[in-house]
C-alpha cells in the first residue's frame, strides 16, 4: 500500500544531561564519528521524551552559547539515557568546534543541556520503492531509516562520505543500490544532487519515498527533482542540514 508521512509538532521541552559515556565509531584524516551517551543528570530529566521518527533531532547546549543540533541515534526513557553520533570536524566554523571537542574529550560527567526535539515526521505504510541520499551529516538518520525500514526494501542508497558506512553501522539490505560519492569541498552536496536527478523516474510516484539530507544548497536541486517524479515535496524529507 502507498505510504504515509505525518508530522507531528511537539511542546518545547529542555533536559538536563551529563556525558557518560563516548566511542569513536570511524576516523578517516581530521573527521572522526563519536558516539556519545548522554545520561539525566538527575531522575525524571527524559520524562515524556519520544523520538519516532527516522530523523528526529535535538539541538545540544554544550556551553553557554554553543550548540549545535543532532540526529538521536538510539535512547531510553526507563534507564534515563540518549545516544548521539556527533561528527568530529577539525577546521569547522567556531559551534562546529566546540561541539566536536567537547564529544572527543570532555571529562565524563561534563554537563549538557538539550531542547527538543520541537517534531517528528512518522513514516507510516510500506513504500514500494526508497530513495535514501545524503552526507555525513545525515549519516545517522540515514542508518535509522534503514533499521525502521526492514531489510525488504528496494531502491537506491547515495551517500556522498569518506566513511566507511559499515563502521558507522550502516548496512543496506540486498535490494539497495549503493553508490559513495566523494565530496567537491568548494562545491559540498553537488555530488548528491546530481546523483539523485540522474535517478531513473518512479514506476509510481506514490510508492517512492525520498530522504535527501545535506548541505543547504541539496535542497533546490532536490525539490526539483521531486517535482519532475511528480512527488509532492510534504511527502519526502528534503532538508540542508548545515550551511557552508
Amino acid at each position: 500500500m502507498p505510504y504515509d508521512l505525518t508530522r507531528h509538532p511537539f511542546p518545547p521541552a529542555t533536559r538536563r544531561l551529563t556525558l557518560a559515556a563516548r566511542r569513536v565509531l570511524a576516523a578517516v584524516g581530521v573527521d572522526s564519528f563519536v558516539r556519545v551517551r548522554l545520561a539525566e543528570a538527575e531522575p525524571g530529566q527524559l520524562a515524556g521524551f519520544v523520538a519516532p521518527g527516522g530523523g528526529d533531532h535535538v539541538r545540544v547546549e554544550v556551553v553557554e552559547g554553543a550548540d549545535r543540533t543532532e540526529t538521536i541515534v538510539a535512547h531510553s526513557v526507563e534507564e534515563g539515557w540518549i545516544d548521539l553520533d556527533i561528527l568530529v570536524h577539525e577546521g569547522g566554523g567556531a559551534a562546529v568546534g566546540v561541539i566536536g571537542s567537547w564529544a572527543a574529550g570532555a571529562p565524563l560527567g561534563s554537563p549538557a543541556v538539550m531542547h527538543g526535539p520541537k517534531g517528528s515526521v512518522v513514516l507510516t505504510g510500506a513504500p514500494g520503492e526508497v530513495v535514501l541520499a545524503g552526507d555525513d551529516s545525515a549519516l545517522p538518520a540515514v542508518r535509522r531509516y534503514l533499521g525502521m525500514l526492514g531489510s525488504s526494501i528496494t531502491g537506491h542508497l547515495l551517500l556522498e562520505t569518506v566513511f566507511d558506512p559499515a563502521a558507522l553501522g550502516i548496512v543496506p539490505p540486498p535490494g539497495l543500490r549503493v553508490s559513495i560519492l566523494r565530496a567537491d569541498p568548494s562545491a559540498p552536496s553537488a555530488a548528491l544532487a546530481e546523483a539523485l536527478g540522474a535517478l531513473p523516474p518512479p514506476t509510481d510516484p506514490l510508492e517512492r519515498f525520498v530522504f535527501a539530507c545535506g548541505e543547504q544548497s541539496l535542497v533546490a536541486p532536490a525539490r526539483a527533482t521531486l517535482s519532475s517524479w511528480g512527488i509532492d515535496v510534504e511527502r519526502a524529507v528534503v532538508k540542508g542540514y548545515w550551511r557552508r
